[in-house]
């Protein structure tokens, strides 16, 4: 559906493990002494994009989906690169970057195999979370305060038109002067989820793509954050803190109607991310003494624990095919990415 925006190293050796509570497989991708972090998968799942500092700074890296031909994207040796995020189609990679000064942070774009990065946003202060609209004609995006307010929903073309009746080539879409971050859009491109704390608190908030008629859906007294769409639009998971550093992954139906507490835990539950039909939450919980990557069903029913190890693990995210998950883990006393089967659990 449209909008109505209209020089390669060598495969790693896979360390597989065995969690016991999930009986899943766990395969280390990168193996090396370096920080690893933010894997994302590409739409067909036949590699993973990533962030490393094993070059001195953080890059930008894509590796197959098994670990190997592990390849430095963005090659500069003076700034740092972050967050990857692909287009729908696979063909670009949307990404933050401080290369054009430390005290600022902007969002660019290059496509898949790295070739005419491009900046995307900047005004000399702090852009990011940059994400994709379904049709890969749009990006929002999170930026900090001066020339667009103080934390702003913004989106702009992917190709960087400019735009007259736009502030450049930005379309702020809060504009409200309060925080507004984490941007998350509809599976149908029509509509935009985010948090808010123009209520004095967390809020989740969704608005038109076009940033008109924006709701507060949760309304309460916690702190509310990442919200992250259900793949057939229903349903909205995201974080609500109540206290103490404690937080639950509760789900609300896109209207904000038929609130759901789905781990209601005195710990530590953050990251909910669905798997690709729906029917499964993966997410990060303390539960058990450390972060490790659980699974339940949507209704919060049938927790696993996939990772089961004493280390620091994070970062959940699945698989187009939704029989895999990537994360982050500290097993080696440095954290890279990991990869677990998740086929035979709830």
């Amino acid at each position: 559906m449209t909008s109505r925006l209209s020089g390669s190293i060598t495969g790693a050796v896979l360390a597989v493990l065995v969690a016991a509570s999930a009986g899943a497989s766990q395969a280390n991708l990168t193996n090396n002494p370096a920080f690893d972090g933010s894997p994302a998968w590409s739409p067909d799942g036949s590699q993973i994009a990533f962030v490393t500092n094993r070059d001195g700074d953080r890059e930008i890296y894509v590796m197959s989906a098994d670990g190997s031909d592990q390849v430095n994207l963005t090659v500069n040796s003076e700034y740092d690169e972050w967050d990857p995020v692909w287009s729908n189609d696979g063909g670009r990679i949307a990404f933050e970057s401080d290369r054009h000064g430390r005290t600022s942070a902007w969002n660019f774009i290059m496509n898949a195999d790295g070739s005419d990065a491009d900046v995307l946003s900047s005004n000399g202060y702090i852009n990011g979370d940059p994400r994709w609209s379904p049709d890969g004609n749009w990006i929002a995006f999170y930026t900090s305060s001066g020339r667009l307010g103080n934390g702003d929903i913004s989106i702009m073309d992917s190709a960087g038109t400019e735009y007259v009746a736009w502030y450049g080539k930005y379309l702020n879409l809060t504009q409200n002067g309060l925080d507004n971050r984490n941007p998350a859009w509809s599976p149908d491109g029509f509509s935009i989820a985010f948090a808010s704390k123009r209520d004095g608190n967390g809020e989740i908030y969704v608005m038109d793509d076009d940033g008109a008629e924006q709701v507060n859906l949760t309304s309460s007294p916690a702190d509310d954050d990442f919200p992250a769409w259900s793949p057939d639009g229903s349903r909205i998971a995201f974080t609500s803190a109540y206290g103490l550093g404690l937080t639950d992954i509760w789900i609300i139906r896109d209207d904000g109607s038929d609130p759901r507490n789905l781990t209601d835990d005195a710990s530590v539950n953050e990251s909910p991310t669905w798997s690709p039909d729906g029917a499964r939450i993966a997410f990060v919980s303390d539960r058990d003494g450390n972060r490790e990557i659980y699974l339940m069903r949507a209704d919060g029913g049938d927790v696993v624990n996939l990772s089961n190890n004493a280390a620091r693990d994070d970062s959940p995210v699945w698989s187009p095919s939704g029989d895999r998950i990537a994360f982050v883990a500290g097993r080696d006393g440095n954290r890279e990415i990991y990869v677990v089967d998740v086929e035979g659990s709830p």
